[in-house]
């Protein structure tokens, strides 16, 4: 299993937004834009020397799969950022690409940015979800609705990380 982090260019956006109009994948992950021009103005904003999110595109076994990154990153006050991961190839879901994926990933960000934890929102029906940030030591804060829907909220503090197998 060959599992790598790389840039994210414009055209990951236009294939990430065409892979995500899948019914099941909508129905796991809580999307926030709702067209392709606002997720491509989120991009360019992104890529800014002052943005306050990062990212990543995950390649397995050198095919585009699905994208990594941290948004609301906040240096000063809270010193945390919030984590999102979607892997988009349904067939290579519960794998453990994902957990590999978002270890590297969260190592980068801690040496990246200074901050000392990252959160973690997801659906309590996304098991997938819920054991990546499991097996990548998050914790679990919080349980609630939020339009209807039951979620959870995870975090992970810096002195949290463990060390996940990348075979």
């Amino acid at each position: 299993m060959y599992i790598t982090l790389q840039k994210r260019e414009k055209e990951h956006v236009t294939v990430f937004w065409e892979k995500t109009r899948d019914e099941e994948i909508q129905k796991l992950f809580p999307f926030t834009t709702n067209s392709l021009e606002k997720s491509l103005r989120l991009f360019d904003e992104s890529v800014k020397e002052d943005a306050l999110s990062y990212g990543k595109v995950i390649y397995y076994d050198n095919k585009y799969i699905g994208d990594i990154w941290c948004y609301c990153i906040d240096e000063s006050n809270k010193k945390m950022a919030m984590l999102s991961i979607v892997i988009f190839e349904k067939e290579l879901w519960g794998k453990g690409i994902a957990t590999i994926a978002a270890k590297k990933f969260i190592e980068e960000v801690f040496n990246k940015y200074h901050i000392i934890k990252i959160g973690a929102f997801t659906y309590s029906n996304n098991y997938g979800s819920i054991g990546l940030l499991q097996n990548n030591n998050f914790v679990e804060v919080d349980t609630f609705i939020e339009d209807g829907i039951a979620s959870k909220y995870y975090e992970l503090k810096r002195e949290g990380l463990i060390n996940v197998a990348c075979n």
